[in-house]
């Protein structure tokens, strides 16, 4: 059986050229307007992400409303393709509704006192997937659509962060980080991950985003922002396994993870990048 190394190394470089080939074929806007695809995937992976979050928490034994979720997802990622978002206004409504329209249903049902202990625990946990892996998605959905290079700069910020996290950490890792959450995670890796994500920040800077008011300085600042919340969200997504007893969120790849794993690093990251790249850009 093929070491963690050994897939890894295969696993990341099929990773990143899959991001490139994706990118190509939507920024030459193949199929009329540039963004369309990269936004399709990002729609796919938030409801596959949404599916395989139900099915790992009722397996943990946690209340998930998961039909309803699952069709809040679908809808979301579908409206996020009704809006230019060139001024992101009337973009953020459908966040609201849906939630709305997901939330409330579940708090009427849960009024019945026989149902009350039940029905707090739906909510939350039903809420929490919509809200930690569908708001993010849709979100870089609109990144996707309204600046495209935006969105292949911070997916390479997140990820370049992932690979510097297991390459420091492979070499000089000794001093565990949070080892209740995450066992493997060390000091020395966050560190190593940070650094990698500062380094790809400033060095595609001119490349990807050369057309923002962003300087040298701006977009370390930004890789330093990004990453911390791409190691939060790693970090949330391993409480969320550890809590659920598994230790992989899929089977997407055996051994090795499944959507969830793969894009965990994005959750909190995109909402953060909507609102800093909106800024800078308004």
């Amino acid at each position: 059986m093929p070491s963690d190394l050994q897939v890894r190394s295969v696993l990341a470089p099929a990773m990143l050229l899959s991001i490139g080939g994706i990118y190509w074929l939507d920024h030459a806007a193949w199929i009329g307007r540039e963004g369309v695809l990269s936004a399709g995937l990002l729609g796919l992976l938030g409801i596959g992400g949404v599916f395989e979050y139900g099915a790992m928490m009722r397996a943990g034994g946690f209340a998930v409303a998961r039909a309803p979720l699952l069709i809040a997802a679908a809808l979301l990622h579908g409206l996020a393709f009704a809006f230019g978002w060139h001024v992101v206004d009337r973009e953020l409504y459908p966040l609201g509704i849906l939630t709305m329209a997901l939330l409330f249903p579940l708090a009427v049902w849960s009024l019945g006192e026989d149902r009350m202990p039940r029905g707090l625990e739906l909510q939350g946990g039903t809420m929490l997937g919509f809200l930690f892996v569908s708001w993010p998605m849709y979100l870089g959905q609109g990144i996707c659509l309204r600046h495209l290079p935006s969105m292949l700069w911070v997916v390479l910020i997140c990820k370049g962060g992932d690979i510097g996290a297991y390459c420091i950490g492979r070499l000089l890792g000794s001093k565990k980080l949070i080892p209740h959450v995450s066992p493997g995670k060390t000091v020395e890796g966050a560190f190593g991950s940070l650094a990698f994500s500062v380094l790809i920040a400033v060095a595609l800077r001119g490349t990807l985003v050369d057309d923002l008011p962003l300087s040298a300085l701006g977009a370390a600042a930004t890789g330093v922002l990004l990453n911390f919340t791409t190691q939060t969200g790693d970090l949330i997504e391993s409480l969320l396994k550890r809590q659920t007893g598994v230790k992989d969120s899929g089977i997407l790849i055996p051994g090795h993870g499944g959507l969830l794993d793969r894009m965990d690093s994005l959750l909190l990251c995109a909402p953060m990048a909507v609102l800093y790249l909106h800024g800078v850009s308004a």
